[in-house]
């Protein structure tokens, strides 16, 4: 079996929901930088959920890095935000445990126009995209005080729409367009070039 260099663990946005197979961000990426992604995102999934299959999912491949990216659909669904927490700190502590780096992607910011009309949510549009800013917010505080690298998805995602020109980069308020997918692969090869100290 070829070594793994990088395991993407996650929900839809990770799988590639939406799109063509080809077309998920994490292929996209490991096409660009020349390294070997295995995608391990599954629609619909929570951070709890993510957990239960971290062993099977990331420990088993033993990659040389895992990327973690989850908690959306927490959101909505009105999963408390401190549950998604822990489950996010079970993971990463899993990880380092097994010697494994972690990168934590922060998850995109809905579209409240798109979602009211196309997806769901337990609360209301203002409130949802509040709880999308706070969890945003524990994330950076959480890798800041662990030092451990982000993708922050939600930041970068609307000016990398607006470098390309690019109006509306999701498909119902939640999932990614073909273009945006493709957007998300750009701003996750950026990062990564810039953890790993590469131009």
């Amino acid at each position: 079996m070829a070594a793994i260099d990088l395991v993407c663990l996650g929900d839809s946005i990770v799988y590639g929901y939406g799109t063509y197979p080809m077309g998920a961000w994490p292929r996209l990426a490991g096409e660009a930088l020349g390294i070997r992604i295995l995608n391990q995102g599954e629609n619909g999934d929570t951070a709890d959920g993510m957990n239960v299959r971290f062993m099977e999912d990331v420990l088993y491949h033993r990659p040389k890095e895992v990327f973690i990216m989850g908690g959306a659909n927490d959101i909505l669904m009105g999963i408390p935000q401190s549950h998604t927490c822990e489950s996010m700190d079970r993971m990463v502590r899993k990880a380092e445990k097994a010697g494994i780096p972690v990168i934590l992607g922060i998850p995109l910011q809905i579209d409240g126009e798109l979602l009211e009309k196309c997806w769901f949510s337990c609360h209301s549009i203002e409130h949802t995209m509040a709880l999308f800013r706070e969890y945003r917010e524990w994330l950076l505080d959480y890798c800041g005080k662990r030092q451990i690298p982000t993708v922050d998805f939600q930041e970068k995602f609307p000016e990398y729409l607006k470098k390309e020109g690019i109006v509306r980069g999701l498909q119902d308020g939640v999932h990614p367009t073909a273009e945006g997918y493709r957007v998300m692969a750009e701003i996750f090869c950026d990062a990564y070039r810039q953890i790993h100290g590469e131009k």
